[in-house]
């Protein structure tokens, strides 16, 4: 048995520890999170959706009927709901609702659910500029500073509309108008020159939208310094209040690509940045470069669990890992994602489907059989085999 096949048969083993009556737990251990996360299980479904196995495929129908079942009346999706008390929880609110458009409408499409999803995502367009904003430590990051117009949330958004249009045939024209309208937006907003130019990355956030450098007043508007990684380009990960995050979001460039946002030439600059500055040598750092305490963006909160090149800090997350062979896939770079499969597969079978590791050193840090983990080793894995992204 290859490495490849010996990985995905390990990983198809680590989605069977988590399953439960109530659905997909996000780990599989005694020691995890034992709750059905919506963006975890619904990550986790792209790839195992592909696993012949009644027990998995049973969670899986059951961590979206289990998610749906908790919906708040004004349309919001829980981030997870507790798998012995079934209690829900809606802090980290932002994305889970994305997620179960696009996990259910390949799995079990649900229209009418779907429908009152997009209309409370709707309300998240809170400056009606057509782009969602969310609160501090509100999608997967949910103990980091991304804030406002996040990049990651924008592309989820897309792809989100994108399934929607299937599953609703009747709105399918106004969802992929929508859709192709967010991804203007992304482009307009968020994609960065690398000329060291901050004013069109800070312009939304003034109370009179311009690009002058002096308000109707003649006043100097205040446009902090680009201060990392000024001659690249890529798309920065979020557009707060007179502030933007600087460092590279992994999740939310690869996204861009895999949502069409990007285009071609911006995903190939995308791939390159990832490769030139080597976060790919164990799939994927989810960024660069890490928030240290010298930083605006830098937290209290983060503890000793954010520190530089841990969790979401520059931690290496191997489903983050799965979303990059799938990105290479789409783009034509097959030797490239193939040699990207090893090196996750290898990662995954020293940590047993860890949770995350060590940004630099690679030693596994989180919670071993991580579903999303192993769900997206099998994607990324069937994305290589069939030579396309499903």
């Amino acid at each position: 048995m290859d490495l490849i096949d010996e990985a995905y048969a390990r990983a198809v083993e680590a989605l069977g520890r988590c399953c439960t009556p109530a659905g997909l737990n996000a780990s599989g251990r005694k020691h995890g999170h034992h709750q059905v996360w919506a963006r975890d299980s619904m990550i986790t479904l792209l790839g195992a959706r592909f696993v012949e196995n009644t027990v998995i495929r049973g969670a899986l129908r059951a961590s979206i009927e289990l998610l749906a079942s908790h919906q708040a009346a004004s349309g919001a999706i829980p981030n997870n709901v507790d798998a012995a008390s079934r209690k829900p929880n809606f802090r980290a609110y932002a994305d889970g609702g994305l997620w179960w458009i696009i996990g259910s409408s390949l799995f079990a499409p649900a229209p009418e659910t779907a429908r009152s999803i997009l209309a409370w995502y709707a309300c998240q367009d809170v400056d009606q500029s057509g782009l969602l904003s969310m609160q501090e430590g509100a999608d997967w990051q949910d103990l980091f500073c991304t804030r406002g117009k996040g990049l990651y949330l924008n592309c989820l958004y897309v792809l989100a509309l994108r399934a929607a249009a299937k599953i609703l045939p009747a709105e399918s024209g106004r969802l992929t108008a929508l859709a192709e309208s967010v991804a203007e937006k992304i482009n307009r907003w968020f994609w960065y020159h690398g000329d060291g130019n901050m004013l069109p990355l800070h312009s939304h956030t003034f109370s009179t939208e311009s690009r002058r450098e002096l308000d109707s007043l003649g006043r100097k508007r205040f446009l902090p310094p680009k201060r990392h990684l000024v001659g690249e380009q890529y798309y920065l990960p979020y557009l707060g209040f007179r502030a933007v995050g600087e460092w590279f979001d992994s999740l939310g460039n690869l996204l861009a690509i895999l949502s069409g946002a990007a285009s071609p030439q911006q995903s190939g600059i995308i791939l390159d940045f990832i490769t030139r500055h080597g976060l790919d040598q164990r799939p994927l750092v989810s960024l660069t470069p890490a928030v240290r305490s010298s930083d605006p963006d830098w937290r209290d909160y983060y503890g000793t669990l954010n520190i530089p090149h841990h969790y979401h800090n520059g931690g290496i997350w191997p489903f983050i890992g799965g979303f990059y062979v799938a990105a290479l896939v789409r783009m034509g770079r097959m030797d490239a994602a193939g040699a990207a499969l090893q090196r996750l597969a290898a990662m995954n079978l020293e940590g047993e489907f860890n949770e995350w590791h060590h940004g630099k050193t690679g030693e596994a840090l989180g919670v071993r059989d991580q579903a999303w983990s192993a769900g997206m080793f099998i994607y990324a894995a069937e994305c290589v085999r069939r030579g396309r992204v499903e």
